[in-house]
């Protein structure tokens, strides 16, 4: 119920980094709790998401999973990922980069607080509409 899903994108620009460019503000492609992720999987549930008409295959690895940190309840885990689509013979895409979750002990098993995504493409390859 209190899972945050976030994704800064990094902005690049020509030239060296100076001291102005650490000051901007991040720019947050999701910054999601409950309501918002129930409202976007409704939305594509519909079928009116025209990024996502008809489905995309879908071809997920998760890979290099590293515990971060361990805190009574809850775990910190890093890894990477790579998640393939598919439309059709011309259109497919691959979306690669590192996610950061914070996992809360429920019963037998985990459950998301956090996920922070950060992805390594400054130029997205589509419309994102899959859940990272």
């Amino acid at each position: 119920d209190d899972i945050i899903y976030v994704m800064p994108m990094q902005e690049r620009r020509e030239g060296a980094p100076n001291e102005a460019d650490e000051q901007l503000p991040s720019f947050q492609l999701y910054n999601e709790d409950k309501v918002t992720l129930t409202t976007r999987v409704a939305r594509l549930d519909t079928g009116l998401a025209l990024v996502e008409s008809p489905p995309s295959l879908t071809q997920r690895l998760v890979t290099d999973i590293l515990i971060v940190s361990l805190d009574g309840d809850s775990v910190e885990v890093r890894s990477s990922f790579l998640v393939y689509l598919v439309r059709d013979e011309s259109n497919a895409a691959s979306i690669v980069g590192r996610r950061l979750d914070r996992l809360r002990f429920y019963g037998d098993s985990f459950k998301v607080t956090r996920r922070e995504v950060t992805l390594a493409h400054f130029i997205l390859p589509r419309a994102i509409s899959v859940f990272l």
